[in-house]
């Protein structure tokens, strides 16, 4: 479970590369190939994370879960015929021609999630709103690096203060501890 919310909590696993191979990841740069190559956590991971940054990038802290899922099958498809594409500038793409999905009703407010809700929640929903949030925040530096060194320590950092301050939100917990 660690593991996971490791490469969840900054979508490190979105190459699929060894982490002795490589250390950090520019999320920028993930093609299709990239995409359609890693397993099924790693995607999950990685767009999750993609979105959780442009999100960012429309002062939006709502996680639809509908809208999401809608919107991971209509990359999947694009990238299924389109190899070299660049995931990030087709969402960017997506967002600008306004074809991406809409909202539904399984609506998740990111910025009024406890610590104690997050570390409740199931692993799955920990992956996502982990990887959101690791998008969400790297946005607001206007990063697309994901360093795995920072990845541990900010894993750490965060589940450790949530432990100790279960109902502060887990927005201003990574906030808090975001290096």
């Amino acid at each position: 479970m660690k593991k996971t919310l490791l490469l969840a909590l900054l979508g490190i696993a979105a190459l699929g590369a060894p982490a002795q191979a490589q250390v950090t990841y520019d999320m920028s740069k993930v093609t299709c190939t990239d995409y359609n190559a890693m397993d099924p956590a790693a995607a999950q991971s990685a767009a999750a994370w993609m979105s959780g940054w442009f999100n960012q990038r429309s002062g939006n802290t709502v996680i639809n879960l509908e809208a999401h899922r809608k919107n991971v099958a209509t990359i999947k498809d694009w990238c299924s015929w389109n190899k070299s594409g660049n995931v990030m500038g087709r969402i960017q793409g997506a967002i600008q021609e306004g074809t991406t999905a809409k909202g539904g009703p399984a609506d998740i407010n990111a910025a009024q999630i406890t610590c104690g809700e997050y570390l409740g929640a199931s692993p799955d929903d920990q992956l996502l709103i982990s990887s959101w949030m690791g998008g969400w925040f790297m946005s607001t530096k206007n990063l697309t690096n994901v360093d795995e060194r920072y990845a541990k320590r900010n894993l750490e950092k965060v589940v450790e203060h949530c432990k100790a301050h279960k109902s502060k939100s887990l927005m201003d917990t990574v906030k808090q501890n975001w290096r």
